[in-house]
């Protein structure tokens, strides 16, 4: 029987059939993710909490959402999402499971494939107040990081700014769900922003779509937005008793 990947029973054997998404089939093909191999979705609640990584570009900090897309060879040769690196590991990028607006984004970020990257720490969940033409706006961390603008005559995100200076926004990063959210907030390229603090924040959960897990039988670990999973075809694996 076929299923599309986000229909599919959880913790069950599957064989992957076909990608009908031509971006998605050449990005996971870079990966040496292919028709015919084996494959698991898996039964698991997921935080994307950010991560801040050091690349060509200097640190930079990733929203869960990007990290889980960025996929690193590691220097002793497994591959992980971003995500899943630990502190000190280093490794090159892979390849990219994701669209053509986030792709972009990180590249402005300096993370493209075969560039090579650190993971330093992951971010604890904060709070950004700043000021927007008079008000006081409330940001997370990750929302925080996909913002790219300039300061002092330096381009950083957002996240990384000092405090009390003007924040020319140039550019926002992320898919197409990440960039409507920001214009909700009336934030745009041209806008400027003035951190006024950063606070802790109670961490409850991701938020937000909840990524599709999924194992391949090669030990990679893919985390796929529904709408990702619905382009992936599979079929029940016989060959496992």
């Amino acid at each position: 029987m076929l299923f599309t990947l986000d229909q599919a029973p959880l913790d069950t054997p599957l064989i992957l059939s076909e990608v009908t998404d031509a971006l998605l089939s050449d990005r996971l093909a870079r990966m040496g993710v292919y028709p015919g191999d084996g494959l698991m979705r898996l039964d698991e609640e997921i935080h994307l909490g950010p991560v801040r990584v050091q690349g060509p570009k200097g640190d930079v900090v990733l929203a869960g959402g990007m990290a889980a897309k960025v996929i690193v060879h590691h220097d002793d040769g497994h591959k992980t999402p971003v995500l899943e690196m630990r502190p000190g590991e280093t490794g090159h990028v892979e390849g990219l499971v994701c669209g053509s607006s986030l792709a972009h984004g990180l590249e402005i970020l300096g993370i493209r494939e075969n560039d090579n990257l650190r993971m330093l720490h992951r971010v604890p969940p904060m709070s950004y107040h700043a000021l927007l033409e008079s008000r006081m706006i409330h940001l997370t961390e990750g929302t925080a990081a996909k913002i790219w603008g300039e300061v002092d005559g330096s381009e950083m995100q957002f996240a990384i700014t000092g405090r009390g200076k003007p924040f020319h926004v140039k550019k926002l990063l992320g898919g197409s769900r990440a960039l409507a959210m920001l214009e909700g907030l009336s934030i745009a390229a041209g806008k400027i922003l003035v951190l006024d603090s950063v606070t802790p924040a109670q961490s409850v959960g991701g938020g937000g779509r909840t990524p599709i897990v999924v194992a391949m039988k090669s030990g990679l670990r893919l985390y796929l937005r529904p709408d990702q999973a619905g382009r992936i075809q599979v079929i029940l694996d016989r060959r496992v008793p």
